[in-house]
């Protein structure tokens, strides 16, 4: 007889950074949350292969900024790259991100302590010009959501909220407020299309108090083990269904039901690093 395979530790929300990819998911499915970040478990999707290329594209375009953004040459490491992120590069170059006014902190990394959570973020860019801060964040994506889906979204909400939070700690010139924050997703397959966002004191009210109620929401589920949902359409398109709701006619096989991976996250105990300013 084969024995069972071990069951994965589980984490503690207070170990747990809860970015907005995570208050996201959360929103989406509290049981998928709690796979994800609590058991950290992942499973490859069907299409990982061509994913894993578009995010390989991302992560180079983001390094070109990043050099870009701290004084660097850019153009020699040009050849070794991918056809497509030489051209989002040109593309980067027309537009008036590439020559930003202001103090430039590139790859900012964020982290502020509310509720008992610890709220973390990486802005790709913050612009500091006296009287405003900058946010900007580079999309490679093919999809340019709507304005009013884009309001709502988790990373609209959370990056100026933690910026206001962590405002004193910024080399900032003169007295802050929140209507100086504004935020720019710059989709560099849609340039003419940036969303930008203009932040004030209510919205910064509105979005701690919708956090808080998040949270305090994520307490009570834990607390309740995260049931899950009820079977609907998401869960038929969900590779963890069958850990859910048992083997159904089109399930998972039940051999394959121990094939989990370990999410590759670090623990939260691990500081981040500290912001390279310039």
């Amino acid at each position: 007889m084969i024995p069972a395979a071990p069951s994965p530790q589980r984490w503690s929300l207070d170990e747990v950074n809860l970015s907005a990819a995570a208050l996201a998911l959360f929103d989406y499915c509290p049981r998928l949350f709690c796979y994800v970040y609590l058991e950290r478990l992942i499973w490859p999707a069907a299409d990982a292969f061509e994913h894993e290329v578009e995010q390989q594209r991302g992560r180079q375009f983001h390094r070109l900024v990043e050099w870009s953004s701290r004084g660097q040459q850019v153009e020699p490491r040009l050849s070794a790259l991918d056809e497509t992120v030489r051209q989002w590069w040109q593309v980067f170059l027309a537009s008036p991100h590439a020559q930003p006014q202001g103090r430039v902190l590139a790859e900012l990394p964020l982290r502020q302590r509310i509720e008992g959570f610890n709220l973390t973020a990486r802005l790709d860019r913050l612009v500091i010009a006296p009287g405003s801060l900058h946010i900007v964040d580079w999309k490679t994506e093919r999809q340019r959501p709507p304005d009013e889906q884009l309001a709502q979204d988790w990373q609209v909400r959370l990056y100026p909220l933690l910026v206001c939070g962590l405002a004193h700690q910024l080399p900032l010139e003169g007295p802050f407020e929140p209507e100086q924050v504004q935020l720019t997703l710059w989709y560099v397959q849609h340039p003419q299309r940036p969303f930008q966002w203009r932040y004030s004191a209510a919205a910064y009210q509105r979005d701690l108090a919708h956090l808080k109620a998040t949270l305090n929401r994520l307490r009570q589920l834990e607390a309740q083990d995260f049931p899950p949902l009820p079977y609907g359409e998401r869960c038929a398109a969900c590779l963890f269904c069958a850990r859910c709701h048992g083997l159904m006619g089109q399930g998972i096989p039940n051999q394959n039901l121990t094939d989990w991976v370990w999410a590759a996250q670090e623990p939260s105990g691990e500081e981040m690093p500290e912001a390279e300013w310039r």
